[in-house]
């Protein structure tokens, strides 16, 4: 049986992790927008705008814009975007339509079956687009800063109807303060970030609690 930290530990990810969750139903022609936001001293943020060119039975092409909105400080000296990425419901695989060579987000990976897992702790990923690689970071030389777009577009190839569903977009921020992966906010539905000082703070009070009662139970 599992003790009490672990649960309480088990609970308090999931707690994070469905935070972060986004999802949207797309359709021929649609267009939407992902936006991340991490709530620092010096914030991170970026947006982007997505557009379904098409969507068939078993192709899907969208065409995405991504901008690093972060605005560099004294004490954040840079804010890079090394990756981010997106689940899929019925699941797919992605190839480059334009992008790849010559733009920043060049390289992209698909999950294995096909998904994947995103820094931060995102599953079901089918895929990952990123500057360099892996999928879990790279150089920042190449990634893309702050105050700075980037333009791709990815053909989606699986067994979809006439809809589908996009999921979670998660991000990864590389920066001089740390790195952090938000989930995104899709048409300004609610930007959970990651967690806040605060909500670490209650946890390690909380875990502290539990081992002062462990010691004097023993």
């Amino acid at each position: 049986m599992k003790s009490i930290l672990q649960k309480i530990l088990i609970s308090f990810f999931a707690f994070l992790i469905s935070g972060h969750a986004s999802a949207i139903m797309i359709s021929d022609g649609d267009t939407f927008t992902v936006d991340w936001f991490v709530d620092l001293a010096d914030d991170l943020s970026a947006t982007s705008t997505w557009s379904v060119d098409f969507l068939s039975s078993t192709r899907i092409q969208l065409d995405i814009s991504i901008t690093n909105t972060t605005i560099l400080t004294g004490s954040l000296t840079n804010a890079d975007i090394t990756a981010f990425g997106f689940g899929v419901a019925p699941d797919a695989t992605a190839s480059f339509v334009t992008g790849g060579e010559g733009s920043i987000f060049d390289m992209r990976s698909d999950g294995n079956g096909p998904q994947q897992t995103f820094p931060g702790g995102f599953k079901g990923i089918d895929v990952c687009v990123f500057a360099s690689g892996p999928c879990s970071g790279g150089s920042v030389n190449n990634a893309l800063h702050a105050g700075d777009t980037d333009t791709l577009s990815l053909l989606l190839t699986g067994s979809f109807g006439d809809t589908a569903e996009l999921l979670y977009f998660p991000l990864k921020f590389q920066t001089s303060q740390g790195s952090y992966e938000p989930g995104g906010c899709v048409d300004g539905d609610g930007c959970d970030g990651v967690p806040e000082p605060s909500i670490l703070a209650l946890l390690g009070i909380g875990l502290a609690i539990i081992g002062f009662n462990r010691r004097k139970v023993m």
